[in-house]
């Protein structure tokens, strides 16, 4: 038994090797020629699209040999000073790489116990008249795009023209190494060039100019006067570009982005004002969801350009009052004057901790008493009665202006939890009321 074995494994053992053997020399030793690239690829069996995978990789191996010659009328030697454009057309190209891999032919296959092996070549002499071949599809169907996005960047649909110019610079990309030009009765046409310089000059000229420069408004109101951005570039209105209006001092909402209408313009409204400094300003700008079909990496280019703004200032003519809140010394409900002095803040008050400067007095009050046991099927519960009361004077009068009470409100905590753990369940119970009762009554308080 033990020979059969050791014959059987003697065996295995000598198919491998003749396997190995057999193995063509290109699998040992990468081919060189001087007529043509050399790819060779691999890719583990164990992968389900190992034929694709090898591929792609012999085309990679070809793709490296190619030395790039940059041609001196290329658009990467005249793209921006700085460099950053620059770098970024060179990765284009540099990940598009298989893209000028065309007309190569497979020579051979070779499928080991573990890996699969492809061997391609490409005609030196066929790859330079490819190359050729490209460049001049690449600037007409480029020169098309630049065509179409003058068209409607002169109909002043610029929006439709950013598009355009994008597609058509994504278009040529991977070719920006060759001197892409057209010839036209005009003259010869830099394809790359201008559909760049077109593309970061959409937006160049323009202005937003606003119908008021000033809307006066309350703390925690809305504002009723409208507030129109009109766009215009070199003088004539521009429709369907999406207009923003955004607090840049201060803190508000506003109504949502909108597309300018065919007279240029898009309207506003303030609908809250949530910070209390008695100035604010809201900006009027291009929102950036004009580019939203555009690569990332284009937006990127486009947003270091000059975009129009405008601004109006926000007047507050009711400012926030002054208010103290004391709490009294039998205050059960600890911890919960921290969520009612950030609710006071937000709705209504500007708190001090000086009574005397305060225009309004707040008094705080609060008690818990405890119930008898309720049983429960899990656990026992303690039923829990809280009362809360906020009183409002009026500090300089001392009228009461608002006894806000929630009384009695019962809350049921199980008989497991701690003293701290059982307030806590209260004050969020409690809040619940509060933050929802309370805010409406503080709108009618009149000093």
């Amino acid at each position: 038994m033990k020979q059969r074995v050791w014959i059987t494994f003697c065996g295995l053992w000598m198919v491998t090797l003749l396997l190995k053997a057999q193995a063509p020399d290109w699998v040992q030793t990468h081919p060189v020629s001087d007529e043509a690239y050399v790819g060779v690829g691999m890719a583990p069996l164990s992968d389900a699209d190992h034929v694709r995978k090898a591929t792609q990789n012999a085309l990679a191996d070809m793709a490296s040999q190619i030395a790039l010659k940059v041609d001196d009328q290329s658009f990467l030697h005249t793209v921006d000073v700085d460099g950053r454009s620059r770098q970024l057309f060179e990765d284009k190209i540099k990940n598009s790489l298989t893209a000028w891999i065309e007309g190569h032919e497979l020579v051979d296959s070779y499928r080991s116990d573990r890996n699969y092996y492809v061997y391609y070549k490409l005609s030196k002499k066929n790859y330079a008249l490819h190359v050729e071949d490209r460049r001049r599809q690449v600037s007409e169907s480029g020169y098309e795009y630049l065509s179409q996005g003058q068209e409607a960047e002169a109909s002043m649909d610029l929006k439709r023209a950013v598009e355009l110019y994008a597609k058509g610079l994504e278009l040529v990309e991977p070719w920006t190494f060759l001197n892409l030009e057209v010839s036209r009765q005009s003259g010869r046409v830099r394809v790359a060039d201008q559909l760049y310089t077109s593309l970061l000059g959409v937006f160049s000229g323009m202005a937003i100019t606003t119908n008021v420069h000033e809307v006066e408004g309350e703390p925690f109101k809305p504002v009723a006067t409208p507030i129109a951005g009109c766009l215009s570039r070199r003088g004539e209105v521009v429709p369907g570009i999406p207009l923003a209006a955004r607090f840049v001092k201060g803190k508000g909402e506003t109504t949502p982005p909108i597309a300018t209408d065919h007279t240029g313009t898009a309207e506003f409204y303030i609908t809250n004002i949530t910070a209390k400094e008695g100035v604010q300003e809201v900006r009027i700008a291009i929102d950036e969801s004009c580019l939203a079909t555009l690569p990332q990496s284009y937006k990127s280019l486009l947003s270091r350009q000059s975009w129009p703004e405008a601004k109006v200032t926000v007047t507050l003519s009711n400012q926030p009052v002054l208010a103290y809140l004391f709490v009294k010394d039998d205050h059960d409900l600890e911890g919960c004057e921290r969520n009612i002095g950030s609710l006071l803040t937000n709705n209504y008050f500007s708190m001090t901790d000086d009574p005397d400067a305060a225009l309004c007095f707040i008094e705080l009050e609060s008690s818990v008493e405890i119930g008898t046991t309720i049983p429960g099927a899990a656990y026992d519960l303690n039923p829990c009665f809280c009362t809360l009361t906020l009183k409002f004077y009026n500090n300089k009068t001392e009228q009461l202006l608002l006894n806000y009470t929630l009384n009695r409100i019962k809350v049921l905590t199980p008989v497991t939890k701690s003293a701290e753990e059982s307030i806590a369940m209260c004050i969020r119970e409690v809040m619940k009321r509060v933050n929802r009762e309370l805010p409406m009554k503080l709108k009618k308080l009149s000093f």
